[in-house]
Parts: structure tokens; C-alpha cells; sequence
């Protein structure tokens, strides 16, 4: 259905009307015009009779001005779009035509381009905004007249929050799709996750591993009417169970005869997995959100205890002065990366973080996913800040994936130094082929320049490397570091104008780069084992 929009211009000088209706190509912005008032007072009448969706108003008429009439029509329609048009160039009735929420000010002569380029704007707007609302009226009467399709809706958009989200916040975001009651009495969740290792992980696998137990807890939890309230997320399979199975007993069996039925499995998967948490009975919406938020930061706490095991819902109690210390150890270890191009680098690196998180206790395996993140991120970034097409985000994304189908800490640490160490070499293979001509250009350069005046980071910018990676690459190549290759040379051309005669030993020492004589006398005897006046004397006695 197309929607036309209804217009009315108030204005008291009538061949202003006229311009107006002229002016306006109605069929082209999709609206007609409903009526025209010459007085503010008519207006309002015509605005109440015809309920259009746009106003143009003069700002001085008889009866009742331009802002007054603003302001009585927008209080019998809110959503009613202003625009007012006038002669007068005092932009202080445009302030005040602001405050009650004029959408445009336009001045006379009218120029059409920008009347037709204002109106169609407020147009497509109102159109966009009365869609919305009819979609959103058809979704609210759908939600209504299907109480288990809301049920999904309820935990879907449960699911969609954060994990440490609080249930009053959810809870409202909820209550915007629908009022209605959820929670019967003795409402539970129950969350099921079935997984393979993330070695063994591929997306097809694993939703068929998902597809089989949903078929299963189907066959063991549906109603006499067929209706089951399941969705799935990163965390598991949830299902929303009401007071017909609330028996501890018989829920707990139910629920070990789905793990021995996705187990008997094992001929599709090389190995699976099975947890499952049943949370306490309850009976109010805002309490059994709160159950399935715990529910989920419980799942991510079976890499810190068991996994394989079906168990009871127990809410612990995340110590807050735990996770600061923890917080604050990770980024102390951040501050202190390596800026290194080798794995085992990382390895070290990440047994760090495996001994602080170790230290730490009284944390959720939340924090662990999350801080694991922050080391894998602030990595990443140091890489990307190399001349590569690394895809960090893709990296980032890969390891929070991968996080969830790992079945204990130690696996989770793997599954980050593996991260790392993959991105690694990806960045150094990619380098690889730009490698020997840039370190010829660096020794070229330096020979050159006898060692002396040299800027390592222009010189490794030059080269089209950062200065971290320049140097690694440098002293792969050649054995030494920059420095000491600059040291070398600068010694070279000492030892060759020391054996001439002209230059004194500190007119020397400043021509190969070193201000401080009795540092270059120190570095030339730690380079040659004599100083720089007994090499010349050694050198003259031959």
C-alpha cells in the first residue's frame, strides 16, 4: 500500500497560498494537500478536522501567530512535522519555532528547489516512521497471539544481552516487545552444550552435533501440545521448561538420558563433549532472567572445573578486588610485550598470563575469555602496525569462537599461543620476499655514510619496515644488530685515519661520530683490544 501524506499551509496573505499549491509538485514528494487557512485559528481547526502529517505556517497571523499554532497543533499530534515560512529574517523566531520542534525555517520569496527538497525530506521520513510503526503494531499482535513464539522472543533477546548483563536491564528490553508473563510457576532454564574440540571443529560438524540434540531434547522434553521453548547461542542449547517438569529428580534423570543419547553419538564425531546446568525453580520473569544470565557465565566456568558433567545451577560470586588483580596483571603484562618476531617468544608471553590467571581466583571463565582477548588485541595490534594485510579482526574473531569449544584452561592458552604464533608467521611470510634487498640498502647506506649521522628509524621507514621489525630483520640477515654494524663501521673508518698522520686522536674521534673522546677510546679498545694512539703507534712501527 502506498502511503500519501497529508498537507496543510496556514498563511494569511492568500497569493502566498496559491504560490505555495503551485509551487509544489504533489505527486512527485507523495503527499496532497488537505486544506488551507488564512488565520491561525482556522488553521487549528483544519489541523484537528484533517489530522495531516506535515504543517506550513506563516509566523505572522491574525487570530493566533505561527508559534502559537505550532504549539497547540503539536499537543494533539506529537509526530506532527513543521515547517515554518515567513518574511521575517529575526532568527529569534527561529529559535523559539525550534524549542517546539519546527523541522525547517524557510524565508520568502520561496525558492522551490529548496521548498520541494524540504518536503520531501519530512515525507520520506513520516512515511519511514509510520512503516516502522505498522511493522512494529503487526510484530507486538503477532507476539500477543502466540504466547510460545514470545516465550522465544523472551529468551532470544536474554541470549542476545551480554552475559553480565543485569536481569533489570534485559528485563526491560524485553517488556518493549511485549508485557505479557513469561515465568509460570516453577519456571527453569535448562542449558545444554555439546561440543567437540576446537582441533576438531568444523561449522558443518558441529551444527549437525547441534541440529541431533535439539532433535533428542525434543523427544524428551516437549508437551502434550508439541511446544518447546529452545534457542542457541555461543554458550549452548537453552530451553525454557515450565512447572510440568519440575520434579529435581525426574529433570535430573531426563536430562542424563539426553547426554546418553547425544554420547551414543560418537560414531559421527571423532570426540564429544556433554554439559549441562539446571537452574533453581522460580516464578517471576525478572528472576528467571537472572537464572539464565548465571546459567551462561556458569557454562564459561566448566573450563575452570569440570567439563562433561551435568549439574546444578551454584551462582558464585565473582570477587571483585580477584578480578581487579587480575585486571591489573594482565596489563602490566601488556605494557611489557615482546616486540619479538620469534614463537617462542610467545610461549613465554602467554605462560605469563597462564601463571597470572592461576594466581587469580575467585574469577568467572568470563574474565578469563575476556582478559585472554585484551593479550590476543593488544598482540595483533603491534603486528598490524607492520607493512602487512594482516586481518586482525578476523584473527580476533577466530580465537573467541574457537574459545568456546575449548574444553579445559590449559586448551583455552593453547588455543592463544596457536592464534599468535599463526599470525606471526603469516606476517613474516609475507615479509619474507621483501627481506635481503632492504638489509643491502641499510649496510650500503651506513658504508656510505662511514656510520656516521645515521637515524635507524628514518633508515628502517626508508627500508619499508617498522624500526622493531627492521632490526630483527637486520640482524637475522647479518648476525650483528644495527648498532653494533654502525659501531663497526664507524671503527673501520677510524682504524684507516689513524693511520695518517694529519688528525689528531680527537679531531678522529669527532670525524667518525663520537663527541665523548674517552668513549670512543673505550669502544675502539673494547672493538680491537689496544686504543685508538696505540694502534696508530703499532700500525707507524711496522
Amino acid at each position: 500500500m502506498i502511503l500519501i501524506l497529508g498537507i496543510i499551509i496556514a498563511d494569511d496573505e492568500k497569493k502566498i497560498c496559491r504560490l505555495l499549491e503551485y509551487l509544489i509538485d504533489w505527486d512527485k514528494i507523495g503527499a496532497k494537500l488537505l486544506g488551507v487557512a488564512y488565520d491561525g485559528i482556522t488553521a487549528l481547526q483544519l489541523i484537528q478536522e484533517k489530522k495531516p502529517d506535515v504543517l506550513l505556517t506563516d509566523i505572522r497571523m491574525p487570530g493566533m501567530d505561527g508559534l502559537q499554532l505550532i504549539e497547540e497543533a503539536k499537543k494533539q499530534n506529537a509526530a506532527l512535522k513543521c515547517i515554518i515560512i515567513s518574511g521575517y529574517k529575526d532568527f529569534q523566531y527561529a529559535q523559539q519555532g525550534i524549542r517546539y520542534g519546527v523541522r525547517d525555517y524557510l524565508l520568502k520569496p520561496i525558492n522551490q528547489d529548496d521548498l520541494t527538497r524540504t518536503l520531501k525530506k519530512l515525507v520520506n521520513e513520516t512515511m519511514e516512521q509510520k512503516n516502522s510503526q505498522e511493522a512494529r503494531i503487526h510484530l507486538e499482535k503477532a507476539v500477543r497471539n502466540y504466547s510460545g513464539e514470545f516465550k522465544r522472543v523472551f529468551l532470544k533477546i536474554a541470549l542476545e544481552q551480554k552475559p553480565e548483563e543485569r536481569p533489570e536491564t534485559v528485563l526491560k528490553e524485553v517488556r518493549k516487545i511485549n508485557t505479557s508473563r513469561v515465568a509460570e510457576r516453577d519456571s527453569r532454564c535448562l542449558v545444554v552444550k555439546p561440543d567437540i574440540e576446537y582441533k576438531d571443529f568444523t561449522k558443518d560438524a558441529y551444527q549437525l552435533l547441534i541440529d541431533k540434540t535439539i532433535e533428542i531434547l525434543q523427544v524428551e522434553f516437549a508437551s502434550d501440545d508439541g511446544e518447546l521453548t529452545i534457542e542457541t547461542s555461543d554458550e549452548g542449547i537453552f530451553l525454557l521448561l515450565s512447572q510440568g517438569l519440575s520434579d529435581r529428580e525426574e529433570l535430573i534423570k531426563a536430562v542424563n538420558h539426553v547426554r546418553d543419547r547425544v554420547m551414543g553419538l560418537q560414531d559421527l564425531f571423532p570426540k564429544i563433549y556433554f554439559t549441562a546446568i539446571i537452574t533453581e525453580p522460580v516464578d517471576t520473569d525478572d528472576e528467571l532472567i537472572r537464572q539464565i544470565q548465571h546459567s551462561r557465565i556458569a557454562m564459561y566456568n566448566r573450563l575452570l572445573t569440570d567439563t562433561d558433567t551435568v549439574s546444578e545451577l551454584k551462582i558464585l560470586n565473582t570477587v571483585s578486588e580477584e578480578k581487579y588483580f587480575l585486571t591489573s596483571k594482565i596489563s602490566s603484562l601488556l605494557e611489557n610485550r615482546p616486540e619479538s618476531f620469534e614463537p617462542e617468544e610467545i610461549k613465554k608471553y602467554v605462560n605469563q598470563a597462564k601463571r597470572i590467571m592461576r594466581a587469580a581466583k575467585g574469577i568467572s571463565g568470563l574474565d578469563v575469555k575476556m582478559e585472554l582477548l585484551r593479550l590476543a588485541l593488544n598482540y595483533l595490534d603491534w603486528l598490524g602496525q607492520l607493512d602487512t594485510p594482516l586481518d586482525k579482526s578476523g584473527k580476533t574473531a577466530y580465537f573467541s569462537e574457537m574459545y568456546e569449544h575449548c574444553i579445559s584452561l590449559d586448551q583455552a592458552f593453547e588455543l592463544l599461543e596457536e592464534t599468535l604464533t599463526n599470525a606471526l608467521l603469516e606476517v613474516l611470510n609475507h615479509l619474507k620476499s621483501k627481506e635481503i634487498k632492504p638489509v643491502a640498502y641499510a649496510k650500503h647506506y651506513i658504508d656510505e655514510n662511514k656510520g656516521i649521522h645515521i637515524k635507524l628509524e628514518e633508515l628502517a621507514k626508508n627500508a619499508g619496515f617498522s624500526y622493531t621489525y627492521f632490526s630483527y630483520l637486520f640482524k637475522k640477515e647479518t648476525g650483528i644488530t644495527l648498532t653494533e654494524y654502525i659501531q663497526t663501521v664507524r671503527i673501520e673508518t677510524a682504524k684507516k685515519l689513524l693511520v695518517e698522520k694529519e688528525r689528531n686522536v680527537s679531531e678522529i674521534a669527532e670525524l667518525v661520530g663520537y663527541s665523548d673522546i674517552k668513549f670512543f677510546t673505550k669502544q675502539f679498545k673494547k672493538a680491537l683490544g689496544v686504543s685508538p694512539n696505540e694502534y696508530r703507534k703499532m700500525f707507524l712501527e711496522r
